[in-house]
């Protein structure tokens, strides 16, 4: 047989292999995410109680999804990890990049007449916030950037990887309609994949660090309780993305071999 003729045809194999497990991957994330929040609704919501409280954990339980598919998608495929629980020097940049990228976009909201609103996370619910952010940052990043992305890199660079697992991650967030309508959702698709992209470099340069990956989302979520909290809407996103543009075109300028977008480019 021609080399190259089976080259081809090895790479088209392995192509339509990749898809099954992205499409297996989410498809079995979009089931186990439904469930939970059908189930931890349920069982909190005839508790009652305390509707931030309530909420911090219902939430918790649905981030449980990604770790859960994970879990399975590892068993059907005998995958194993391909991340890190390594501490680096990137650990640094993981707190303080998502702090710079809500605290930036903040202060454009305030600029641009949309006042600060004080958070109503206080004593223990915010105790509790911080713990379930955590834990559910942890459960999610197991599954999006310890899982699914490495599936999507057997096939394309880590940036094209990157805007894939944004996509997926943010259509994810679907529930978020009901909260901030079908325009907003719009505007927030491309600030995760943009937040998908960044996050994807650092984890690549710190040799694969889910530590980094934890923190750097839990830093961003905190840091969006207290400084947006009920602001989070069309122009918060605006403002997020034209920072996130901002952030990613001067590492471009400082890295421009990282966004290849062929593997042997």
């Amino acid at each position: 047989m021609n080399t190259a003729y089976k080259k081809g045809l090895d790479e088209s194999c392995e192509g339509k292999t990749m898809k099954k497990k992205v499409l297996i991957f989410y498809g079995l994330n979009i089931l186990v995410t439904v469930f939970l929040a059908i189930l931890f609704g349920g069982i909190l919501g005839s508790i009652g109680g305390n509707e931030l409280m309530l909420g911090l954990f219902i939430v918790s339980g649905v981030q449980l999804s990604p770790l859960v598919t994970t879990v399975i998608v590892r068993k059907i495929y005998k995958q194993k990890k391909e991340y890190t629980y390594e501490f680096n020097k990137y650990l640094i940049i993981a707190c303080v990049f998502p702090i710079f990228l809500i605290v930036i976009s903040a202060l454009l909201l305030s600029l641009s007449g949309i006042p600060y609103i004080q958070t109503e996370f206080k004593g223990t619910i915010l105790i509790v916030a911080i713990l379930t952010t955590f834990v559910g940052a942890y459960t999610e990043e197991i599954g999006w950037r310890g899982c699914l992305l490495h599936i999507i890199e057997t096939e394309y660079t880590p940036f094209v990887s990157s805007i894939f697992v944004g996509m997926l991650w943010a259509i994810w967030h679907f529930f978020k309609i009901s909260s901030v309508g079908i325009v907003g959702f719009l505007l927030f698709i491309p600030t995760i994949i943009m937040l998908s992209i960044l996050m994807s470099y650092i984890f690549h340069k710190s040799n694969k660090s889910l530590v980094n990956m934890v923190v750097f989302h839990s830093f961003f979520n905190l840091t969006n309780i207290f400084l947006i909290y009920n602001r989070e809407g069309k122009a918060f996103y605006i403002a997020l993305l034209g920072v996130q543009i901002v952030v990613l075109f001067l590492i471009f300028l400082n890295d421009r071999n990282y966004f290849k977008l062929k593997t042997n480019q």
